[in-house]
């Protein structure tokens, strides 16, 4: 049986947390159409004096150097570096990646991270935010770290000298879920970029959902609910530094993407109906009840498979349970981690 104990939290060094508003998860009347000509505020990048965030500092580190190779160059745009990063660590056909791929994902995770404690504000250009979103949507590593392993290679290769190391499906890369974290609060500025990596998420629970039988305990049922947790506490961080207004404008933005299209998972099966189904449940949930759904994620995607799988209806309400429970406690976690 799979452990449910969470890790130690770790302190981070303090930093300027800015102008903050609570502003509780409300996704309101605000149309798309108004928030695309209104929120522009996520594609400004400047901190509280008015100065740009730009990319020098991450560009002199050594670590962006080495991941970029002979694509670096010390006078690149943040429009260049972000299309560098992704042809760099872009997976293979298949959705494998070779050493040198995971080696140089890894290395811009840890330089980003790096950048932002030193600078001791939670942020990335904008031109950026979506390039390293869509980045980490390829590595579902990303969905393991988030997810706190305890028996895996995962957890015992965490040290920024750790190099990747090779499984049947390629290469695979790990990092403290501290440093995950801060670059994933970094990337949520940017609401479209924040759906990215929460709809990779929502695919690598399906897939991970549809390949588990009827008779799986509620404990291992329950894990996906450690990264949706956490992603919930960086969405939370993002709207403390927000006014009112623009978190009911991120909120909107977000919950438009994670709804829209097709799964982007499997082609059929299980987990295909799984993601397909959490998507036609969201765009179907009143407008202003969709916040609260996508905080429920967990819970509602295992019923799903439980349908599926014609689980025993005990299991699925124990799992369920389990899930809100532990995703309410990762998402604490999470905004500790970024204080």
């Amino acid at each position: 049986m799979e452990s449910e104990t969470l890790m130690n939290d770790s302190k981070l060094s303090p930093r300027p947390r800015g102008r903050r508003h609570r502003a509780p998860l409300v996704v309101g009347g605000v149309l798309a159409a108004a928030v695309a000509g209104t929120a522009a505020w996520f594609l400004v990048g400047t901190d509280s004096a008015g100065v740009r965030d730009g990319c020098d500092g991450l560009l002199a580190e050594d670590l962006t150097k080495r991941a970029l190779g002979g694509a670096y160059r010390s006078g690149m745009s943040c429009a260049e570096l972000g299309r560098a990063v992704l042809r760099a660590t872009a997976g293979e056909a298949d959705g494998t990646h070779t050493l040198r791929q995971a080696s140089a994902m890894k290395d811009i995770l840890l330089a980003v991270g790096d950048d932002i404690e030193k600078r001791g504000a939670p942020r990335i250009d904008p031109a950026l935010r979506k390039p390293l979103a869509d980045a980490l949507a390829q590595y579902p590593d990303v969905n393991v770290i988030l997810g706190d392993p305890t028996d895996s290679a995962h957890l015992h290769k965490v040290l920024p000298s750790d190099p990747p190391w090779k499984e049947k499906d390629g290469y695979h890369l790990s990092l403290p879920a501290e440093t995950l974290v801060r670059v994933v609060r970094a990337v949520s500025e940017d609401p479209e970029a924040h759906a990215v990596v929460r709809g990779a998420q929502t695919r690598w629970e399906a897939e991970r959902l549809g390949e588990l039988p009827a008779a799986t305990e509620p404990v291992r049922l329950a894990n996906g609910a450690r990264a949706f947790g956490k992603l919930d506490g960086i969405a939370d961080d993002v709207r403390r530094g927000l006014s009112a207004r623009e978190a009911r404008e991120w909120d909107t933005a977000v919950l438009a993407r994670l709804g829209a299209g097709p799964a982007t998972g499997s082609d059929s099966g299980p987990a295909r109906r799984i993601e397909d189904g959490w998507r036609r449940e969201l765009k179907g949930t009143p407008e202003a009840e969709r916040g609260n759904a996508v905080e429920q994620q967990c819970a509602r995607m295992i019923k799903l498979w439980a349908d599926g799988a014609d689980a025993a209806r005990s299991t699925a309400d124990d799992a369920e349970n389990r899930c809100l429970g532990n995703a309410g406690s990762n998402r604490t976690r999470a905004v500790r981690m970024l204080r």
